[in-house]
């Protein structure tokens, strides 16, 4: 029936009314919902980290310094020390020019925050001095354990007085021309290494480089002094002089060992290893 003018039409007590929807939170201030987050978080996370870069500043920059002082020796064959630095130095421009980059690019201070980190690293290396391998490694990786007996033939009719410490290894190690040398004067230079087998014998040793000290070998020609720690330490440096004389107990078959007439305590010498 129609309604009156000026009166509202009521439904009827039994009727159903129609569920009303909930209204619609209004967007964000900003216009940014969580699909927008999650894109932004997205993209962050997947933003190479400078990390990379600033450990190849510090190595580049670690070796030229290296390099300039003369101490690459320490890690590297010297035949390789010009290919070293030269890489290093195109190496330390790529990370440079890339932290430039990312510091534009990200227009916030996370690249020049990344090389200020590397500043500091690199002035904490340039403080530290660098160290040759020592007693500890030539325990690790067992003197005398490489092949020094392939050098004896090389050795045959030269001068005794002219043979390093890594000569000397060689020829004790192999009883044929060891026995060419019974009595022989000898004076070498290198640091102790305990002997596991004998109290009363230490090694003198130096480490043979081939490439770089990650394969560096340790040799040693064994020495014979009662109770030996009671005056030296493993790792110190010293010059012993002395007669070679058959080698009634070596720790590793050495048909040789040193009986010395004086032993001195000498610094580490500028080039410690031998090649």
């Amino acid at each position: 029936m129609p309604s009156e003018p000026g009166r509202r039409f009521l439904p009827p007590e039994n009727a159903t009314l129609a569920p009303t929807s909930p209204p619609t939170p209004p967007a964000p201030r900003g216009g940014h919902d969580h699909s927008d987050v999650h894109g932004h978080e997205s993209g962050s996370s997947g933003r190479a980290r400078p990390w990379g870069l600033l450990v190849a500043l510090v190595g580049a920059v670690g070796i030229c310094w290296l390099g300039v002082s003369g101490q690459l020796a320490l890690y590297v064959h010297p035949r390789y020390t010009v290919f070293t630095v030269v890489m290093a130095v195109l190496g330390g421009l790529a990370a440079l020019a890339s932290f430039a980059v990312r510091a534009h690019s990200d227009g916030s201070a996370r690249g020049w925050a990344a090389l200020a980190a590397a500043a500091v690293l690199i002035g904490t290396l340039l403080i530290v001095p660098p160290s040759a391998l020592s007693s500890d490694a030539a325990q690790q990786r067992s003197v005398n354990s490489g092949s020094t007996g392939a050098d004896t033939p090389q050795l045959a009719g030269a001068d005794p007085a002219s043979f390093s410490l890594r000569d000397w290894a060689a020829l004790i190690s192999t009883p044929d021309a060891a026995a060419s040398y019974a009595g022989q004067q000898v004076t070498l230079v290198g640091f102790i290494t305990a002997s596991e087998g004998s109290p009363d014998t230490f090694y003198l040793t130096r480490f043979v480089i081939t490439c770089c000290t990650v394969d560096a070998q340790p040799v040693g020609v064994p020495v014979t002094v009662p109770a030996w720690a009671g005056s030296y330490r493993a790792g110190q440096w010293l010059e012993v002089a002395g007669r070679l004389k058959p080698a009634d107990h070596a720790p590793h078959g050495e048909a040789l060992v040193v009986e010395p007439s004086s032993i001195r305590v000498v610094p580490q010498p500028a080039q410690p290893y031998e090649y």
